[in-house]
């Protein structure tokens, strides 16, 4: 496979390091430049924002809210896909931020993914570095510390675990994602699509989210503020919430999922954070 020039698509000498052998860089790299060649393949990647929708966003119906405030920041999209992250997926995906993570985020993680699909999006922007840019609207994954109109608070992300939304932070998190959330065969096609894509691709991005939301009949919304996140008895409250998040249907599931979500601990230091 062709050698990704991590340096250049980092920014930052530590993460680049951090990502040199990194298997999914290699994959989504020499998909991009069997597709565009080694120049295309780079300006694809500096010029493309990623975003996914994730399932927690598509059960509570605020996905379109969130779509209409990435194109008020002049955001112009390219290429869509409704994917489905699975168990390996969530662990390729944020393979570095669950270094610290507990068993309980690690499961309820596998059980928002488990819910259903969810909507890649491929974005331009007209000024560029989109990919910064739409992490910066992005917001952060704590409430009480984003602005209200960062595209998690539009979401109604209730607290660090429900996020909603996902971006790619640079360019490199970019080629590395579309190897996580895609086959060979599939990113290769939304990667053609994308570089042909002219500003009218709003409409495929409106049937792919009506595809996405179709999935999810019936679903309530984010459960009222639970009292407390479980520190005492924690094998007995992990056993039951195995057992919740195993419910047969996906009203269910997420209720589960969402009450959960409130009163584990997320971090091995016993934090939320």
């Amino acid at each position: 496979m062709p050698e990704p020039p991590v340096g250049q698509l980092a920014g930052e000498p530590e993460k680049a390091s951090r990502h040199r052998a990194d298997p999914l860089v290699r994959e989504g790299w020499a998909t991009l430049v069997g597709v565009l060649g080694e120049g295309g393949a780079l300006r694809f990647a500096s010029e493309t924002g990623l975003l996914w929708l994730r399932p927690d966003i598509a059960v509570t119906g605020a996905a379109q809210d969130v779509v209409e405030r990435v194109a008020a920041d002049g955001f112009v999209p390219v290429g869509a896909c409704v994917v489905r992250l699975d168990r390996g997926g969530v662990r390729a995906l944020w393979w570095w931020q669950l270094n610290r993570a507990t068993a309980e985020r690690l499961l309820l993680l596998e059980a928002v993914a488990a819910l259903g699909p969810g909507l890649l999006v491929l974005y331009r922007h007209p000024e560029g570095d989109p990919a910064r840019r739409l992490t910066r609207l992005k917001g952060g994954n704590d409430p009480a510390g984003r602005p209200v109109d960062s595209l998690r608070s539009v979401a109604g992300s209730p607290n660090r675990l429900l996020t909603m939304v996902h971006t790619s932070d640079d360019p490199l998190d970019v080629v590395r994602e579309l190897a996580v959330f895609l086959s060979w065969r599939e990113r290769a096609e939304l990667v053609a699509s994308a570089w042909a894509s002219s500003p009218a691709g709003s409409p495929v991005l409106e049937a792919r989210l009506a595809a996405m939301q179709a999935a999810y009949p019936g679903c309530p919304p984010v459960s009222p503020l639970a009292s407390g996140r479980v520190l005492e008895r924690r094998g007995e409250a992990f056993a039951a919430l195995v057992r919740d998040v195993a419910a047969p249907h996906v009203p269910q599931r997420w209720a589960a999922v969402s009450a959960w979500s409130r009163r584990v601990p997320l971090l091995n230091d016993g934090s939320a954070r």
